[in-house]
């Protein structure tokens, strides 16, 4: 939840404390590591730190100098300052900063530990104190309208919810309808032409038609509403408790309603609309088949006419074929071969072929929507990476690319899943290779500038953000990058020193520091001995 840095030019002491301490138990889940003022303050840039530890007297910026642009910049970061220096003045100075603590070095892991646990403890009394819950009240009731419109979206396209999330969210939402009882869908369909009206007033005209169908139906009804994808204005109506009819006679009182709601529409706002009630259903395992039914009612038997009116015969059967379901729910297979999201790619595949054997004698001609939904999805993944069919299926794509009309399920089962893990290994070796050519670049650019070189100019060398390079020099190198620039330096200077022409401090600059003591400093902690001792030894 947590994350810290420690700051010292002392690396063995960065290093040690790195691993001393039980991080995660204390609620801190990245611990990043600077040995110098100014690689800290590339860090802050990267990073969401919480708690900066450093030393006060380091070669360069001070850990003093280093507060003081974290206070400027990020004023909610807390400060500890550890240090061997145990003198009035710096004590001062650092209260005058707002340091949270004041160590003296040597520390404990111990002593260290309950410092940083209180200070977590201030963080969460002080996020606490900062969540106003009337104002979080008040937002989520602004929200409130849009959410139940998104829900209703989201169950009208199929989406696989649970039914206690259902629930859950309806009652948290306020929404009046209780799970598992009769409801019936009423589509309205806008027939004027507002193509070339501006956007704010059509949103008008269409908030001022679901509120005079909510009056309309009101009295008797609960009614929730929402705007589909082919801008239909969609409404879901159930009997109140209190209301007696029930069956036929419910739906009489809906057509009745509805009726009323196109005439009055049509009255106030001079705006004809065409209008289907589906049949009836329960809510919510029954929707998605009301609404595609009501759908096909506009598109069977209304088609261009205008201020039509149609109720769906209740206890119709529709024997006639359908579209899977499960094929084209939200998120669709384009959608998650679009994200490379595999695990829930494979998931739905497995769904798919679930309903389609429950589909009993239309194999044939389901497995012909799935086979072209398949293909499609295949061709374009491959077509975005910039590669030929053949070159990721290889023979295999005389198969795929011929439509066998007598494939059974087994065999279209056995196609389908077979080509997606052949699509899957490609792009696990594609991502392999990215990364290695990625770190090529970046070794490279390293060695070609190492004495200026730093996270942000090898970020903007390979057109990336520094943190993803950050993350993934450490996962491909298994070591932090200024931990790797400090290594080579240490080891040019080495070369370097060989050379007994070259002075000290011209060493120092040729391998990025413009401070020699800095770098002598460097130097001693990570070979045990001055560059001058070194040199004199050969």
């Amino acid at each position: 939840m947590y994350e810290i840095l420690i700051v010292d030019d002392h690396t063995h002491l960065v290093d040690s404390l790195a691993i001393g301490l039980p991080w995660e138990l204390m609620g801190i889940t990245a611990v990043h590591k600077a040995y110098s003022g100014e690689e800290a303050l590339e860090l802050l840039g990267y990073h969401a730190i919480d708690i900066v530890v450093t030393d006060i007297q380091m070669g360069g910026m001070s850990g003093l100098e280093l507060i003081s642009h974290v206070n400027e910049k990020w004023k909610n970061i807390k400060s500890v300052i550890l240090t061997g220096h145990d003198e009035f003045q710096y004590a001062k100075e650092a209260l005058q900063k707002h340091v949270s603590d004041y160590l003296l070095k040597p520390v404990s892991n111990d002593e260290l530990e309950q410092t940083l646990r209180r200070l977590i403890d201030d963080m969460e009394q002080e996020g606490e104190q900062l969540i106003n819950q009337q104002k979080i009240s008040y937002l989520f009731r602004e929200s409130l309208p849009k959410l139940r419109e998104s829900l209703f979206q989201e169950l009208l396209s199929g989406k696989n919810i649970p039914l206690s999330v259902v629930k859950d969210k309806i009652h948290l939402y306020e929404l009046p309808f209780s799970l598992e009882e009769p409801t019936l869908l009423i589509c309205i369909r806008v027939e004027e032409d507002y193509s070339h009206t501006d956007l704010y007033s059509v949103s008008l005209l269409e908030y001022a038609m679901f509120n005079i169908a909510e009056e309309v139906f009101s009295k008797s009804f609960h009614v929730w509403h929402c705007k589909d994808p082919y801008d239909y204005l969609i409404f879901l109506v159930q009997p109140m408790k209190n209301t007696n009819d029930t069956g036929k006679e419910t739906a009489a009182d809906v057509e009745i309603l509805a009726r009323l709601a196109q005439h009055q529409i049509k009255l106030y706002l001079k705006t004809k609309v065409s209008i289907v009630v589906s049949r009836e259903g329960l809510f919510p395992q029954e929707l998605t088949a009301m609404y595609h039914s009501a759908l096909s009612t506009y598109s069977d038997f209304i088609g261009y006419q205008t201020e039509s009116f149609l109720n769906v015969v209740q206890g119709q059967e529709f024997k006639e074929i359908r579209p899977l379901a499960d094929l084209y729910a939200a998120p669709t297979l384009m959608q998650l071969i679009e994200v490379e999201q595999w695990g829930a790619f494979e998931e739905k595949l497995s769904r798919i072929f679930e309903e389609l054997c429950s589909n009993g004698n239309n194999t044939n001609e389901y497995g012909f929507e799935i086979y072209v939904a398949l293909l499609q999805a295949y061709s374009y993944f491959v077509h975005k990476k910039g590669k030929r069919m053949f070159e990721v299926f290889g023979r295999d794509i005389d198969k795929m690319l011929k439509a066998d009309a007598s494939w059974s399920a087994e065999p279209l089962r056995e196609w389908a899943f077979g080509s997606f893990h052949q699509l899957k290994a490609y792009s696990d070796s594609r991502s392999d290779n990215l990364r290695l050519d990625l770190m090529e670049r970046v070794y490279r650019f390293v060695g070609e500038h190492l004495k200026d070189v730093t996270l942000q100019s090898v970020a903007d060398h390979v057109h990336l953000h520094p943190v993803y390079i950050s993350n993934l020099f450490k996962q491909e190198a298994g070591e932090n990058f200024s931990g790797y620039v400090l290594r080579l330096r240490m080891d040019k200077a080495l070369q370097l020193l060989r050379d007994k022409d070259m002075k000290i401090n011209q060493i120092a600059l040729e391998v990025g520091y413009q401070k020699p003591q800095y770098f002598i400093k460097l130097f001693k902690t990570q070979f045990g001995v001055t560059p001058q001792e070194y040199k004199n030894s050969l």
